[in-house]
């Protein structure tokens, strides 16, 4: 068993070292800060899904293989409302914004539009191609009207490209290929630029009679990267300003605000900076989750270091003998909580996602700055200045009182106590059963935020669609893709894509040959189907290549040997939608038992991301539970401990899944994030307690006393942290973004919950199990009254837990 008694005098002897040195720890402080701003300038911020996957993720490789055929499939979308498309002054502007669009974006590749799209017709000769709208646009009413006869004749075109009232009409940039590494002046993706000229073109005055609403990845990318940048940092600031509130209130010093305040500020520095100079990816909307777990353990570990010091300091009037004291007695559970926390959140790479992998390394490295700068630059801080006179021992502060009042209650109905929790704890239970694991759009992020609002009213136009994936099959044999069998089971496939629930639309090859066999037969509809043999579906693809149609080779590859479908969704569940991508890809494998079928697309690729994050966390969460459990019972060396230590850990994840089952609240990727970050958070009062607890009853050898000398002790520190934090998330809840509100009220109920197990199931757990041994007499007969135990030289390294209990 751990001598707490000779650990807290080593890491006074490293304090004393410290301040020998503590110019040295403050010049390094700042040369390290002022390289690591430098190092910042250099993030790279990126939206891409391509950045979550592993380079040899299997459906990665399969999108890789798929852009090397078909090339991206991303495209910039714009809807248009007005009163009546086919009038020559919208024709007009569609033209100007689709011209504009391919000229001016980015990766461009070509429009698809009602005035750039080919209309197919028979002929003498076959097939004639042309544009459905002449250029210059007719500007008589007679002409128009032909042309939107034309338009709604065809399956092709009606609530695909044009509405069937004449209302809407749907705009289609389709990208390029992106390349490999690209980077513009201002440091962002390629997705994101094309999407920030886009929206720039698309909100120009002189397209204001379109009331356009941009849609597509590559635009979403965009207004998904300029919302969070900017809610992040409202967050940020309302956070900082809750922080400093609430730390003023309860340490009532310029230092006990300003230090905490800039060892958060300067870990961030110190740990994206450093990121900035490797190169490092970031997804701005993760971003928050290791920043505002950094900025709590901060404000946490100082806490719990200026509580010390500021009683000692105010008994005694010696500073550096304060800071000493502080240290020593801080010492050892902020290394066991900062070593706990970082194995807690390590476990993050256990999920095979890369940007998931990022949040745990971030957070794990800003833990551990933290803790580097609470042991060197806060005890060089604090010791400038002068000492002052002892002030004369008060009354317990009033919270103080009220712990004491509480430890008495805790400790008299113990039975009562667990009770009560294991009612709440089968009520929590109850609710994790009805929670959902999957990201939906609506329930995740809301219709508050803009663009959110903007896409699910594009999702539910006639013409609009909310996201899109694509399904390939690869045929043994070249030109197996013309055999009629194959186009109709294909056909087959597209019947049972388009009966699921989130399916818009289906696009691919089947409706241009329908609609190629209809013209060359003049236009009778007895023949709007797939010829019957094999020379026929050739002879008509030869004719409309010949005619110079060119959309058809976006669905088929060249050598005639793979078909590609894209499937538009109206809405989006990614429980819902990993079913249906199942279900599909199984129904094609059924179809097609020779072939290779494939899916594609960054909302195919985000779903399996999506089922593989919830469960790698699920399991990474279960991890940490072990390795933070396996450390407790090194470290106390005990495993009864160990074991004890867990429960007030374990309880903030059945609180928050409980919450989330009644509440309604789908377990996404942001809020599968909260319980292993909580479990780094809980186990920094959790580990103090016990540490504590521990350290009481090797001085006096008494359950009852050790415990409540603890609550004296370190109560007010531990109560002090959870408010703290709980502050400092609470401001999420008046985001207009659900994922904020989410984390904000999850994590403050987590903390709570953590709080409240800390403080009644713990010594009730203690009292029970008496896990540090028999109770015994005191190692001093004197102990009651609290004598010093000074380290080697004189210096007292134990005086205010003892003092505490006078």
């Amino acid at each position: 068993m751990l001598n707490l008694i000779k650990i807290n005098h080593a890491f006074h002897r490293m304090a004393e070292t410290i301040l020998r040195l503590r110019w040295v720890s403050i010049l390094l402080f700042f040369l390290i800060t002022g390289l690591c701003v430098t190092g910042m300038k250099h993030i790279r911020f990126d939206t891409s899904w391509d950045n979550w996957f592993l380079e040899n993720d299997p459906m990665k490789i399969a999108d890789d293989e798929f852009k090397s055929i078909f090339g991206n499939n991303e495209y910039v979308a714009v809807l248009v409302e007005v009163d009546d498309v086919f009038t020559p002054e919208v024709l007009t502007a569609i033209r100007q914004l689709g011209a504009e669009l391919k000229a001016r974006v980015p990766f461009s590749d070509d429009v698809l539009s009602i005035t750039d799209c080919e209309f197919t017709e028979g002929n003498d000769v076959g097939l004639s191609i042309s544009d459905l709208v002449p250029d210059p646009v007719p500007q008589s009413p007679e002409e128009l009207d032909v042309i939107r006869a034309k338009a709604l004749s065809r399956d092709l075109f009606v609530n695909r490209i044009v509405s069937d009232d004449s209302r809407q009409t749907w705009i289609l940039l389709r990208m390029k290929t992106y390349p490999e590494k690209w980077r513009n002046a201002e440091n962002v993706g390629p997705d994101i630029a094309a999407g920030e000229v886009a929206s720039r073109i698309i909100t120009q005055e002189k397209y204001k009679i379109l009331n356009p609403r941009g849609a597509g990845l590559p635009h979403l990318a965009f207004d998904k990267t300029a919302f969070f940048k900017k809610e992040t940092a409202r967050n940020m600031r309302l956070s900082i300003i809750a922080t400093v509130i609430v730390l003023a209130l309860a340490i009532r010093t310029v230092t006990g605000v300003v230090l905490p305040m800039l060892m958060a500020f300067s870990a961030f520095v110190i740990t994206f900076g450093i990121q900035g100079y490797l190169g490092t990816k970031i997804d701005p909307s993760m971003i928050l989750v290791p920043v505002y777990l950094g900025l709590a353990v901060a404000i946490g570990y100082a806490i719990h270091l200026f509580g010390f010091f500021n009683r000692h300091f105010a008994e005694t009037g010696n500073r550096k003998e304060s800071v000493l004291f502080a240290v020593s007695e801080c010492g050892w559970p902020v290394f066991f909580t900062a070593l706990t926390t970082m194995g807690a959140l390590l476990s993050f790479h256990f999920v095979p996602v890369r940007t998931i992998r990022w949040v745990g390394s971030t957070a794990s490295a800003l833990v551990a700055v933290t803790f580097v700068l609470t042991l060197f630059l806060v005890p060089s801080v604090l010791s400038f200045g002068k000492d002052r006179k002892p002030k004369a021992r008060r009354a317990h502060h009033h919270t103080t009182g009220l712990l004491e009042v509480l430890s008495h209650r805790v400790l008299a109905r113990p039975t009562t106590t667990a009770a009560v929790f294991m009612t709440l704890f089968l009520l929590c239970a109850a609710g994790i059963s009805r929670f959902e694991v999957s990201f939906d759009i609506i329930k995740s992020f809301g219709l508050k935020i803009p663009y959110v609002a903007k896409i699910h009213h594009v999702a539910n136009s006639k013409v609009g669609s909310l996201y899109s994936y694509d399904l390939t099959v690869t045929f043994p044999e070249a030109g197996d893709a013309k055999l009629p069998a194959n186009l109709e089971t294909f056909a087959e496939l597209i019947r049972e894509a388009e009966g699921y629930e989130l399916t818009k639309r289906v696009t691919s090859l089947i409706p241009i040959i329908k609609d190629m066999n209809r013209s060359l037969h003049s236009g009778d509809d007895a023949f709007h189907t797939i010829p019957e043999n094999r020379q026929m579906v050739a002879q008509l693809l030869l004719l409309y290549e010949n005619a110079g149609g060119a959309e058809a080779e976006k669905w088929v590859d060249y050598d005639y040997q793979r078909l590609r479908m894209q499937i538009e969704m109206g809405d989006y569940n990614s429980a819902k939608a990993k079913r249906e991508l199942e279900s599909l890809k199984a129904h094609a494998q059924t179809l097609f038992p020779h072939a290779t079928i494939g899916l594609a697309g960054s909302i195919a690729k985000f779903t399996f991301m999506q089922a593989i994050v919830s469960s790698g966390q699920l399991i990474s969460f279960a991890i940490a539970l072990g390795v933070v459990t396996l450390l407790m019972m090194l470290v106390f060396g005990s495993v009864k401990i160990g074991l004890i230590a867990m429960i007030p850990n374990i309880a903030p994840a059945l609180a928050i899944g409980g919450l989330m089952g009644w509440g309604d609240i789908p377990l996404d990727m942001m809020t599968i994030t909260i319980m292993p970050m909580l479990l780094g958070l809980a186990v920094d009062d959790t580990i103090h307690f016990i540490n504590h607890c521990r350290l009481e009853f090797q001085r006096t050898g008494n359950y009852d006393t050790s415990i409540r000398r603890t609550f004296n002790t370190i109560g007010v520190a531990i109560c002090m942290t959870s408010v703290i934090i709980t502050a400092n998330f609470s401001v999420y809840t008046t985001s207009v973004a659900k994922v904020y509100v989410h984390l904000g009220l999850l994590t403050g109920i987590g903390i709570l919950t953590a709080l409240a197990a800390d403080l009644f199931v713990t010594p009730a757990l203690l009292l029970w199990t008496k896990p540090f041994g028999k109770e015994r007499q005191p190692l001093d007969a004197k102990a009651e009254k609290a004598p010093d135990v000074r380290a080697p030289g004189g210096a007292p390294v134990l005086t205010g837990c003892a003092r505490e209990t006078r």
